[in-house]
């Protein structure tokens, strides 16, 4: 994994990380879930191993299972949220939008980095302002060759002002890392 050395050592390194299909899609069934591997499930926790906090936004939370998390949840929102989110004692929600969730977690007494696990939209916010430190994504090719995902978007957009570093194909998954320009 590449070292964090894009942010002063008084900030806290902020990753990021995103499931995409070959088509595209950040969603299939209404989850990212249905794009994952058994591969992308341990990328995924192995990067949660290096965060300290995880920093999603109100839909991920009320898409995706995080009813327990092993760290402290923060959840950006201005909605309501399912009970399920709710009931977890690590979570947090700020009303906030990313940039200024990330600003206030790095201004947190805490030094370890910050995972962000949205969707898309907040994620290519905190990329345009260069606010991630390194990007990791998994794209997956479905065997059955089923293209029917949600939320496409463009990958090659998303990613203008960083550059991949590392690139792993395994099985179905490309693993890619990015940092910044």
């Amino acid at each position: 994994m590449p070292l964090g050395r894009y942010r002063s050592r008084m900030s806290r390194l902020v990753l990021a990380n995103l499931v995409v299909g070959a088509d595209g899609s950040t969603t299939r069934g209404g989850r990212s879930a249905g794009l994952s591997s058994p591969h992308d499930r341990q990328r995924f926790h192995s990067l949660r191993a290096r965060a300290e906090c995880i920093l999603i936004g109100g839909n991920t939370a009320r898409s995706e299972p995080y009813f327990s998390t092993p760290l402290p949840l923060y959840v950006m929102t201005r909605g309501e949220l399912p009970d399920e989110v709710e009931s977890n004692s690590l979570a947090t929600v700020l009303h906030m939008n990313v940039i200024e969730a990330i600003s206030y977690l790095q201004e947190q007494s805490e030094t370890g980095p910050i995972l962000l696990e949205s969707g898309p939209a907040p994620l290519m916010i905190a990329l345009h302002r260069r606010l991630v430190d390194e990007l990791f994504i998994t794209i997956t090719r479905d065997v059955s060759g089923d293209l029917s995902g949600e939320n496409r978007i463009d990958l090659p957009s998303m990613l203008k002002g960083y550059r991949e570093i590392s690139r792993e194909d395994v099985e179905r998954d490309t693993f890619l890392a990015f940092v910044p320009e």
